[in-house]
């Protein structure tokens, strides 16, 4: 078992990649074999340090998946254990619904949003799973399966959409929370401790990202008024130490957001406009060279 990520461990530790007894008997039946026979060879008694490192490293993730709470053991089991049953996924969903803060509302509306709840984690597992998330077509077509009423398309943008956010994001932190122990037994066992999106081992990453965004948008003229009047005050010398950092720290950001950068520019909105003062400054950087 190799450990490349926090999900492909989970889901791998609980996984056993070998046959069943019943498997192996079913198939010597086919053969027509009784019994042992002289010299035959036995694929899942060949590679026994291969197996013995497969217990050791599931064994680490498991420990630390029983570290967590045990609603949120449920929940990470639903998006990322291949033997997830109805009650991971029935505590899953109440984890989500009681995690939301969501408006308040008529009951009608509080019923529908209950199963929305349910097709939010739908939407996560799909999306963790290299799946596109959900369309409003989709989650309104779910709930009305599942319910028989549901969201109107139409009125999705005037009414759903603020609730169905709230949900995803609530869906998106529970994920992270789950994900934080056995992401630090990836990072150790990998020995992985510096690099670009080291910190990320540990964190789900988007999530962060989209916090850091809605803070900075709040008092976004602040900061860049901050930002002129500190460029302004700095003398030539000053303005060319200012811009040397600027270019390692935008080498590293784009190292490491990659093209994330350009695809959700309003999530890297502080980036660009540091990127944007430092261009500002093109002339007289010039004058201070």
């Amino acid at each position: 078992m190799r450990l490349i990520s926090a999900r492909q461990a989970w889901h791998d530790c609980m996984y056993e990649n070998r046959d069943s007894v019943l498997a192996v008997d079913a198939e010597k039946a086919k053969l027509g074999k009784r019994g042992r026979v002289a010299n035959e060879t036995h694929p899942d008694r060949k590679d026994t340090n291969g197996r013995t490192a497969h217990m050791l490293a599931a064994g680490l993730v498991q420990a630390a998946i029983g570290t967590l709470p045990k609603p949120l053991q449920h929940f990470g089991h639903t998006l990322y254990s291949p033997i997830a049953n109805g009650q991971d996924l029935n505590i899953a969903h109440s984890l989500v619904w009681f995690t939301a803060e969501l408006p308040a509302c008529s009951q009608r509306r509080q019923e529908i949003a209950y199963w929305m709840a349910l097709a939010a984690i739908k939407s996560h597992k799909a999306a963790v799973n290299g799946r596109d998330t959900w369309a409003p077509g989709q989650v309104c077509e779910f709930v009305r399966d599942w319910y028989g009423a549901g969201p109107s398309i139409p009125h999705w943008a005037r009414d759903w959409a603020g609730i169905w956010e709230r949900l995803a994001k609530a869906v998106d932190q529970l994920d992270a929370k789950a994900l934080a122990p056995v992401a630090q037994v990836v990072a150790k066992q990998s020995g992985l401790r510096r690099g670009p999106g080291w910190r990320w081992l540990q964190t789900d990453r988007d999530v962060v990202a989209e916090q850091r965004a809605e803070r900075y948008a709040v008092r976004r003229d602040h900061h860049q008024q901050r930002l002129a009047e500190r460029l302004r005050s700095m003398s030539d010398q000053q303005l060319a130490a200012w811009a040397a950092r600027m270019k390692g720290y935008s080498a590293a950001y784009r190292e490491e957001w990659g093209d994330d950068i350009l695809e959700q520019p309003h999530v890297h909105r502080r980036y660009h406009d540091r990127v944007a003062a430092y261009w500002s400054q093109k002339e007289r950087l010039k004058h201070a060279a």
